[in-house]
């Protein structure tokens, strides 16, 4: 019968290991569980042994979230176009803070993060995405905090959830069952009419509905790219037609299938008429296409030029006028003026 011999002792103790331990408690109980001393018991050390290494907790947690930023991968050279670019950062980070969720409690909303070259990496990264673009460097770091804010809030958002079971008990779902009544008794009161015809419609409480992470960032892009775009067309001055797709020379000038889809949804046939009289100032559109909301017509207006039928023009001023106008494409699909159509109805002023 083979002699059992003693155990092989642990390898010897070292930085990375001890960081590696804080990170599966951080990722197991939570941040306010870490302590040196559970650190030490997880590697079978004594608590002084960890001293040797860092100072103290402090220093510990900031190399956690050192370490688990290295786990971003940036490629090089990535991909093309800054929207790709931002998406691919978006992500990573979100998959990294549902394996850290922690981590958000060192980065998110302050403006004492740690500093390290991994947290660098990822601000370079948003910021050399929208780089060449015209932006000042105040600008160019609102876009970064934009991003990141998004990312991180919406991260918060599922971190809480979890924390709240944790803390309680007690599911999402249980929650919303427990205080049905409630909601229930406060719809009825008539206060809250729009509410009172979507809840039934979602088939479920509001707190109960997943948040989409990719809805939300896709509507953050899209402001990016209203700006950039904007941006753009002021550096080419008024007489300068900018667009962000630009159609290329071997394709037909019949519309594409995106640019036939959103020529069915609603205004953009009214839009098309309007500004087939003539270039027209943003609160002219308004006055011209009654029954549009300004935040229906902002996306409109960003969607045609997008697909290369807008153009956008600014003037310097005092004041800066900024006026919009069909491409050539756009002019041979726009619809005529008929009787009660929007150019019927009322002339641009």
């Amino acid at each position: 019968m083979d002699q059992v011999g003693p155990p092989p002792p642990p390898p010897p103790l070292s930085l990375d290991r001890i960081v590696r331990a804080g990170i599966g408690i951080a990722d197991s109980y939570g941040l306010d569980a870490l302590s040196m001393r559970r650190v030490a018991a997880a590697l079978d050390a004594g608590v002084m042994s960890l001293y040797r290494h860092l100072s103290g907790r402090a220093e510990l947690v900031d190399l956690m979230v050192e370490t688990v930023f290295g786990e971003l991968d940036y490629p090089d050279p990535g991909p093309d176009g800054w929207r790709a670019r931002l998406e691919l950062s978006a992500r990573q980070e979100w998959a990294m803070y549902q394996r850290h969720p922690w981590v958000l409690s060192r980065v998110a909303g302050t403006h004492r993060p740690p500093l390290g070259p991994n947290v660098l990496a990822n601000a370079e990264w948003l910021l050399r995405a929208v780089d060449g673009h015209g932006l000042d460097a105040r600008t160019m770091f609102q876009l970064y905090f934009t991003v990141s804010d998004y990312v991180q809030g919406a991260a918060l958002y599922v971190h809480g959830a979890v924390e709240d079971e944790r803390r309680t008990g007690t599911s999402t779902e249980q929650w919303w069952t427990a205080n049905a009544p409630t909601l229930t008794r406060l719809l009825r009161t008539g206060r809250f009419p729009t509410l009172s015809r979507l809840v039934p419609e979602i088939g479920g409480a509001p707190g109960t509905q997943i948040k989409d992470f990719e809805f939300g960032l896709r509507r953050v892009l899209d402001g990016i790219g209203t700006l950039l775009l904007g941006t753009a067309a002021a550096a080419a001055g008024p007489t300068e037609e900018v667009t962000r797709l630009p159609t290329p020379p071997d394709r037909p000038s019949a519309p594409a299938t995106g640019t036939s889809e959103l020529l069915g949804r609603r205004w953009t046939p009214e839009l098309l008429q309007v500004l087939g009289q003539g270039e027209a100032r943003f609160g002219d559109l308004v006055r011209a296409v009654p029954g549009i909301s300004r935040r229906v017509l902002a996306e409109r207006l960003r969607q045609l030029a997008d697909e290369g039928l807008l153009v956008r023009r600014t003037e310097p001023g005092p004041p800066t006028r900024i006026s919009y106008a069909l491409t050539d494409a756009a002019r041979r699909n726009a619809p005529g003026p008929g009787p009660g159509g929007p150019g019927h109805r009322r002339q641009l002023r």
